[in-house]
């Protein structure tokens, strides 16, 4: 009976070990975008807002929105997070106020303000998106977005974005070292649940 128990045990290990390994690789390879058209829209991922400011994570992904929104000045973005209970505005309205405080076009910017997670994000997004550029542009045909999250968030973002039917390519915000363990830790763990339950 020892024996079994070790041998269960052991198997529990290793398929424990492969997973998050494999996890590990996604997440890397997840972060390798690479480069779009100047008129590819962007959907930037919210994060947490702090007394109506962002949350260190949120302000590394509006630096990112921000050299995205530069480096393709014909591009529109579809900022995209609601407000939690403890948030005093949304996270949509939060990246939106950064933005445009530097100088972004306010008429570039869409705000979805009504989501809850990443799988509404993407699909509330893609919505207004549809509604933005209109059912006869070439985006109605190839449903290309450039995702613009943490580099950590990147695969699984855009593993969710495919399942709503669009064609993300990962550009990715750097992570501060304090938050890299942390962060990577809890993404390994969603990243498996996403695989075995979504």
């Amino acid at each position: 009976m020892t024996k079994i128990i070790l041998v269960i045990a052991g198997i529990v290990v290793v398929i424990g070990a492969v997973l998050v390994v494999s996890a590990m690789i996604a997440i890397y390879r997840g972060a390798q975008g690479h480069e779009v058209a100047e008129d590819t829209p962007a959907v930037v991922l919210g994060c947490h807002v702090k007394d109506g400011r962002p949350s260190r994570i949120l302000g590394e992904r509006i630096d990112a929105a921000y050299e995205y929104l530069v480096s393709h000045p014909q591009a529109i973005a579809v900022l995209s997070g609601g407000q939690g209970e403890d948030e005093a505005i949304s996270e949509a309205e939060c990246m939106y106020r950064e933005l445009t405080a530097r100088g972004i076009d306010g008429s570039r910017l869409y705000k979805e303000e009504s989501s809850v997670n990443t799988p509404t994000n993407l699909r509330q997004s893609r919505g207004i998106l549809e509604e933005a550029l209109g059912a006869d542009s070439a985006w109605a045909e190839n449903h290309e977005i450039a995702l613009i999250t943490s580099e950590f968030h990147c695969y699984r973002g855009c593993l969710h974005a495919k399942q709503e039917g669009l064609s993300p390519v990962a550009y990715a915000s750097k992570t501060a070292m304090p938050y890299v363990i942390p962060f990577y830790l809890r993404e390994i763990v969603a990243v498996v649940y996403t695989w075995f339950f979504r």
